[in-house]
């Protein structure tokens, strides 16, 4: 009776294994149909969302007076492109362009739009760049002792999402001439 009774729980055990899979197995299988079904997700996002501007005067005691408008080029950007898991995100950065008028004692001696068009009249050399870098500030020199015949201002432009950029100095001269160098990092 022992042996029968031995033989019938071997013979309901090894019925019992239908051969089916895990739970683990059928959440893994379910999980690959649902993103085979849903295709590629993409999550596109604007930096800055929405128009900014930013306004700058200032008055220096060697007689210029700079005056420094920067704002969101809302029909230029770079494109940041990364996937994660079925994800595809795309970051546009939009270009700022700023807009320098400096005075020397009351006089305009220079207006420039500060831009890539800009930038490349000066340097072809950073097209390549460009294509991946956005505007990033546009800011007085304060660092330099200031002389009464010139002034100069930092350009920066930078890669999103990274520590790489491109710094320059824009010295003006009392007769509105400018001269740009960059400055090595």
């Amino acid at each position: 009776m022992n042996k029968l009774i031995y033989f019938l729980l071997i013979v309901f055990v090894f019925l019992s294994c239908t051969g089916g899979k895990t739970k683990k197995d059928s959440l893994k299988t379910s999980v690959e149909k649902f993103k085979d079904s849903i295709g590629v997700l993409e999550i596109v996002k604007y930096f800055p969302e929405t128009y900014s501007e930013t306004i700058t005067d200032t008055v220096l005691s060697n007689g210029f007076k700079v005056k420094i408008k920067t704002y969101a080029n809302m029909n230029s950007s770079v494109i940041n492109t990364f996937e994660a898991d079925t994800i595809v995100y795309k970051h546009f950065y939009r270009d700022y362009i700023s807009e320098i008028t400096v005075f020397k004692n009351d006089n305009k001696i220079l207006s420039e739009s500060i831009d890539k068009p800009f930038f490349l009249k000066h340097n072809n050399e950073l097209k390549e760049y460009f294509e991946i870098a956005i505007l990033s500030g546009v800011w007085i020199n304060d660092n330099e002792e200031l002389t009464k015949d010139k002034t100069s201002i930092y350009i920066m432009y930078t890669q999103p999402e990274t520590d790489n950029y491109y710094l320059s100095e824009m010295i003006i001269n009392s007769d509105g001439t400018f001269l740009i160098n960059e400055i090595e990092g």
